[in-house]
């Protein structure tokens, strides 16, 4: 239909004869005033006509009772009739849009979404194109899995077999829009218009989807850039969609690595280097922070830095000496949000990454992590801890467990998920939180909160610590875990934290068994711990295994270090001497501290003293243990 025959389906609908349109200005100043065009009506016309057995004027007329009844309750007022009128077009588009294919209608809110922003519709060739040897050099999130499945089914359609673009494929749907009048073109050649009662409709039903359309459409402004291409016309397209990468960044857009890489070109083409080096600064330092500094793409990073540098006639810095203040002034960028290494290399990785996620629903921190180098502060024979913050400003413990000859990587992936699997379990004042898992520098790494206060040996030492409490707290944790079933394996003052609140957080649970066979992961369970804290049966016998009664008696020797300071047989130098003592059923003197720290003394050397029998079944139980101390608070 054309704009009279538009009007005269208005006239019908309104009852109202005339022999021209355009003589009637009064029709044509309430089309204006309420800022349709004659466009939307056609969708009334054309519902009624494909849609209704009689012919168009009977439709007409049980459109216009409609309408008049609407008239009716509303009132006769010209604004009443006007919104009236709207109501009734604003429905027809609703039906109209609602007998659209999946497809069509996926196709029209994009257009609508990219319309709004002025994209121009040459995106989707360049995407369709693109998108076939796009390949993510990083795990995406689900939200990308889906914004990649959505736009496969959206473009494939308009690509032949190379695949190329098929742009008669395109120009037929955009034809079928136009005919379905959701279209128009004012001029050809120009941009698309869409009629406000059509971009009203779909923007409605996008409110509540509104970031994933948001994140299709930047994938698609990713997709068109193409990486290998300096040419002229690859130029002046970056040029030309540079006010749509700056408007997703500055309005806080969620991108990830690869986009950004590939939006650092728009920068660059367009002269905006600050921009440009800032991304870029994210860009290699996630990748830093992910891969390690030697890296392929990371050092591919660092050479697209140094080609802005040299733009900018700065020094460009080594990537070997980054230093985390050379971060410092960096904003964080809407980067998103799961930056990781290329997933042909870490496929166990990211199995169980996948498994903790979607099976055991824990959280993947990775993209929560801010993108600043992180301060390792302690190290030992398999792992390290790095001291970090997170995009919220939260201080956190990031624990690593580090590859060796006797330990390999798969081994270790193997160690830290049998960690997570068990650290994950527990849920108790006295236990560290595990907030959750990541991905760091190719490692699975575990992130928990960070204890300002240090250990609880540390915390001890300070005026006015109550020791008896510390050990009453240590003990309710170990006797919460055994009740859990699970055996620590490995407690020493060095693995009770305490918070700024003077809480103890027992955390490492890296020699835990877990007895249950669900989150059982096959490692050597014999032995473990360390020496001066380990049961006698642990070091006599090779194939003894770690149990509650072990915990017992480290449980014991660590309260020992509470009250003193110094790690159990602290006068022995040599573990191997300290080992033999152990052996031979000898443990430690009772030091004089213990009567400086409490009135009770005696009761708590007595309660250490139990802790250390030889036949573990003489030993107490945490809960015991527990008890005893909450007699003497």
């Amino acid at each position: 239909m054309n704009q009279e025959d538009s009007l005269d389906l208005l006239a019908k609908v309104s009852g109202i004869n005339f022999p021209l349109p355009t003589s009637h200005q009064g029709l044509l100043d309430l089309i204006e005033d309420a800022q349709f065009l004659p466009i939307p009506l056609t969708l009334a016309g054309v519902y009624l006509k494909r849609n209704s057995s009689v012919n168009i004027d009977e439709s007409s007329r049980l459109y216009r009772e409609q309408l008049l009844k609407g008239l009716q309750e509303e009132g006769t007022q010209s604004g009443l009739q006007r919104a009236s009128t709207q109501s009734l077009i604003q429905t027809a588009c609703a039906i109209a849009f609602s007998n659209l294919n999946t497809h069509a209608s996926n196709f029209l809110r994009i257009l609508v979404f990219m319309h709004q922003r002025g994209i121009p519709e040459e995106v989707f060739q360049r995407a369709a194109e693109g998108i076939s040897t796009y390949t993510s050099t990083i795990p995406p999130t689900e939200t990308e899995d889906r914004v990649t499945a959505f736009l496969k089914t959206l473009l494939d359609p308009f690509l032949e077999g190379d695949p190329s673009w098929n742009g008669t494929a395109f120009m037929h749907l955009m034809a079928e829009m136009l005919d379905r009048s959701f279209l128009d073109f004012v001029q050809p050649g120009a941009l698309y218009s869409m009629p406000p009662c059509i971009r009203n409709l779909i923007s409605g039903t996008q409110i509540s989807d509104a970031p994933f359309y948001c994140r299709v459409a930047t994938h698609l402004l990713a997709l068109a850039i193409d990486p290998a291409r300096d040419d002229d016309e690859e130029l002046k397209f970056r040029q030309l969609i540079a006010p749509h990468v700056n408007s997703v960044l500055i309005q806080g857009g969620n991108v990830s690595l690869d986009e950004a890489a590939r939006f650092v070109l728009v920068y660059m083409t367009n002269g905006q280097l600050e921009e440009a080096e800032t991304l870029q600064l994210e860009v290699l330092a996630f990748r830093s922070r992910m891969l390690g500094i030697d890296d392929p793409l990371t050092l591919d990073s660092q050479e697209q830095l140094d080609t802005i540098y040299r733009m900018r006639g700065k020094e460009t810095p080594d990537a070997h000496s980054i230093e985390e203040d050379y971060f410092a002034s960096l904003p964080f960028s809407q980067l998103s949000r799961r930056p990781r290494v290329a997933q042909n290399r870490i496929s166990p990785l990211n199995d169980i990454v996948k498994h903790f996620t979607l099976v055991s629903h824990l959280r993947d921190l990775t993209h929560d992590l801010g993108p600043y180098p992180t301060a390792r502060t302690s190290w030992g024979g398999i792992g390290d801890i790095y001291r970090g913050v997170m995009r919220d400003g939260t201080e956190v413990a990031i624990k690593t467990l580090r590859s060796s000859r006797s330990k390999p990587e798969s081994k270790i992936i193997k160690y830290t998920a049998r960690e997570i699997a068990a650290w994950s379990k527990l849920d108790h004042p006295n236990v560290l939180e595990f907030l959750g898992l990541a991905v760091f520098q190719n490692q699975l790494v575990m992130v928990s909160p960070w204890m300002h206060c240090g250990d609880v040996v540390e915390f001890a030492t300070r005026r006015g610590a109550n020791r008896c409490s510390l050990c009453l707290q240590l003990s309710s944790a170990v006797a919460y875990m055994h009740s859990m079933r699970v055996i620590h394996g490995d407690i020493k003052g060095a693995n009770a934290l305490v918070s700024e609140d003077g809480i103890v957080k027992l955390t490492d649970f890296g020699l835990t068994i877990v007895q249950e066979p669900d989150v059982y992961i096959s490692i050597t369970e014999q032995g473990g711990g360390t020496e001066r804290w380990m049961a006698p049966e642990l070091l006599l016998e090779e194939t003894a295994v770690r149990s509650e009664k072990a915990d017992v008696y480290a449980l014991g020797m660590t309260f020992l270090e509470i009250f003193t300071g110094l790690p159990p047989f602290s006068h022995v130098r040599r573990n191997c001497v300290v080992v033999a003592t152990i052996t031979r059923g000898e443990g430690p003197q009772r030091p004089n501290e213990i009567a400086l720290y409490t009135r009770h003394s005696d009761r708590v050397w007595d309660i250490l003293q139990q802790c250390w029998k030889w036949n573990p079944g003489e030993r107490p139980t945490a809960g015991q243990i527990k008890g005893f101390f909450y007699e003497i608070m």
